[in-house]
């Protein structure tokens, strides 16, 4: 059973495998520390592993607007379900945190997900 919590930068590097299907984790890690936004990042874990990721922040400025920064899901566990929950959860957290709209900028090919 999937449990979400904060995910460390560490728990993140440590999850990252020699796939090509994870070189996008580098490009997660590039971004999230250019825009320090580690304290952001939640985790979907299976035991002890992580089996993706997601930074979701919210706007300062009224209306409060949620932006997905950021969504990574390991190749070793793909379609386990993990990104939607994550998704789910980013949503209510932005709706509890004020949040009047939901932003995503996806990559052309993930648009059929969000």
């Amino acid at each position: 059973m999937l449990r979400l919590s904060k995910c460390s930068r560490d728990d993140f590097v440590k999850s990252i495998s020699t796939d090509k299907g994870d070189n996008f984790a580098k490009t997660f890690i590039a971004k999230a520390d250019m825009q320090d936004q580690w304290d952001y990042c939640i985790g979907a874990f299976d035991g002890n592993d992580l089996t993706a990721a997601i930074i979701t922040t919210i706007s300062k400025t009224k209306p409060h607007v949620a932006n997905l920064q950021l969504l990574h899901t390991f190749v070793k566990h793909r379609g386990k379900g993990s990104a939607r929950l994550l998704c789910e959860d980013s949503l209510i957290r932005a709706k509890a945190n004020g949040a009047s709209y939901f932003r995503v900028s996806s990559e052309k090919s993930a648009v059929g997900f969000y």
